[in-house]
């Protein structure tokens, strides 16, 4: 299978010219209002440049242009059931990417399949989603598989000392916490779980117990509720070693909490600005503009990835989603914007993960004794 090469999009007029799609249209569900919709933005933004790129080689070669819609789905699993239905009945796409959030991606999932309407992720981490259907896929890593890494990283260096984790109560908190547990391997003889709400602010109750029970690791699952653990952590005095979660892979964010969560190990990805900016400068530019200067993050390089997957099936002469589906499946050492990716037998990204830890308020790549 010919692919794309990074500088012109991988678009061959020889090979593609005689694709003659149904449609075009591409939807674009994510939150882009309230907490977390920074990254909601980010990914439209980044959906929206690598389309523009695609549509400038597309015109060159005289081929279809890609249309994209976007809508926000404030987080919330009952909006994005009513913006894909939508989407499919008035915008005639023939894929979507989104959601942002797992349950909103998992209350899609029956409608896309039901449709015959691909669905890809760029964020959506739960394990339930490698189940949800063969027309749901993802671009960013699985739970199971960043919850197995994370609890290596623990059996490595804090074999059986007590741990809670404090995570997220919903489908991507729950996700991780299960495959984390469910992959120790010296585990101690009990583990505290300390669920919150999404948006908490108020984190008093949770680490009271953790330093009444001098719990030694704290596990914390969450989105942008972190910052204010860990700030209330060190206000409390909590002394422990931190673990956390891929949604730290953000310098943005560890800005936000200055030197609070100094010390805490993570999982995150093998992703390089500085190699977007050098293989896909034109990309990085209109992204930049779209996003209004917010710097590219990885779940917006992800939703990137998604576009340029779904417009190599089209160009490989899909013209529904049922041919996008059997071609995306067939994809492998895809190059998109964060490296090279399959997709396996569930739609699931295969990737790898990296270690990173937090020191003086910045990421740095750490390696286990």
């Amino acid at each position: 299978m010919k692919k794309f090469s990074l500088t012109l999009v991988l678009i061959s007029l020889a090979y593609y010219g005689c694709n003659t799609n149904k449609s075009n249209n591409i939807g674009a569900i994510q939150q882009l209002t309230g907490q977390m919709s920074k990254y909601g933005k980010t990914q439209v933004a980044a959906v929206n440049a690598m389309k523009d790129v695609i549509n400038t080689q597309r015109q060159k070669e005289g081929l279809p242009l890609l249309n994209t819609v976007s809508e926000d789905d404030k987080l919330e699993p009952q909006e994005g059931v009513k913006i894909i239905n939508k989407m499919i009945t008035v915008d005639k796409i023939v894929a979507a990417i989104g959601a942002q959030g797992s349950s909103v991606t998992l209350a899609m999932a029956p409608i896309a399949e039901q449709n015959k309407v691909v669905l890809i992720s760029g964020a959506s981490g739960t394990p339930k989603i490698s189940n949800a259907g063969d027309y749901v896929f993802r671009t960013c890593p699985s739970d199971i598989y960043e919850g197995e890494f994370i609890a290596k990283v623990y059996d490595k260096l804090y074999p059986k000392k007590s741990i809670a984790i404090l995570y997220i109560n919903n489908d991507y908190g729950i996700g991780l916490r299960d495959a984390f547990k469910n992959k120790l391997v010296n585990k101690p003889a009990e583990i505290i779980d300390l669920a919150f709400e999404q948006g908490s602010r108020d984190f008093r109750n949770q680490i009271s117990k953790i330093n009444q029970q001098k719990i030694e690791v704290v596990y914390l699952v969450g989105y942008e509720e972190m910052i204010t653990a860990f700030k209330q952590a060190k206000e409390f005095g909590l002394k422990c070693a931190w673990l956390g979660n891929n949604q730290l892979n953000d310098q943005t964010m560890i800005n936000k909490m200055g030197t609070t969560a100094d010390g805490t190990i993570f999982p995150g990805h093998i992703y390089s600005i500085n190699e977007v900016k050098k293989k896909l400068p034109e990309f990085y530019k209109k992204y930049l503009v779209y996003s209004k200067g917010e710097e590219l993050d990885v779940f917006a390089a992800y939703a990137a990835d998604a576009l340029m997957a779904i417009n190599q099936a089209l160009l490989n002469g899909a013209t529904d989603g049922l041919g996008i589906k059997k071609e995306l499946y067939k994809l492998k050492d895809f190059e998109g914007v964060t490296g090279k990716f399959s997709f396996d037998n569930n739609g699931d990204a295969i990737r790898t993960l990296a270690l990173y830890q937090i020191k003086e308020g910045k990421m740095s790549p750490y390696q286990l004794p």
